[in-house]
């Protein structure tokens, strides 16, 4: 079923440099797109998880067995990646100096206005997608990813039944169940 992503890892196993490229074009990006669903950190952050993750992947590119699709086993590693940034954020202090943090500084010589841009509208849509990732985060895992490939990544169903070994029905049935259970769980968040 994971034959393609097991070829991958057998050319990049035996220094296949081509393998390597294929690899990072094909993951990077949605590596990115699915460390900014779980999480509020910034950009720079974001690229470092995926790079961490790219690269812990690479170390460990032999215990992949092929059981699941390449994509799902990056997943899991940019999940645990996420959850220690977290914990270490946690352990900060709420507040921090502007000394202490120089981006923080250079940050903020960034920011001007736009014209364009209306603050407002742009903090509406910050919240609604903070929404939408805490009410993901209530879900159970396979409901979450599930949403997130349908709706953030865009993926088929067909794309989503090979990705979690399914058949398109079982696919379709637990993206029913899961599109359920986010209503529910979207009114709670509301409230």
């Amino acid at each position: 079923m994971y034959e393609e992503d097991r070829q991958l890892v057998r050319r990049m196993l035996a220094g296949d440099p081509p393998a390597y490229d294929d690899f990072f074009n094909r993951y990077a990006r949605r590596l990115a797109t699915f460390a900014a669903r779980r999480s509020q950190f910034p950009p720079a952050t974001l690229e470092d998880v995926v790079q961490t993750t790219l690269i812990k992947a690479l170390r460990s590119l032999a215990s992949f067995r092929g059981e699941s699709a390449l994509f799902t086993w990056l997943c899991e590693i940019c999940r645990r990646e996420l959850i220690n940034l977290h914990r270490q954020a946690a352990r900060r202090p709420l507040h921090e100096s502007f000394e202490q943090r120089p981006e923080v500084v250079e940050v903020m010589l960034d920011l001007r206005g736009s014209d364009t841009v209306d603050p407002a509208l742009e903090m509406e849509l910050t919240e609604h997608r903070s929404a939408i990732a805490k009410t993901l985060n209530t879900l159970p895992e396979r409901y979450a990813r599930a949403l997130e490939w349908k709706y953030g990544d865009g993926f088929s169903v067909e794309e989503i039944a090979s990705m979690l070994g399914l058949t398109t029905i079982a696919a379709q049935s637990l993206l029913a169940r899961a599109r359920v259970a986010f209503k529910e769980a979207w009114g709670t968040e509301l409230t």
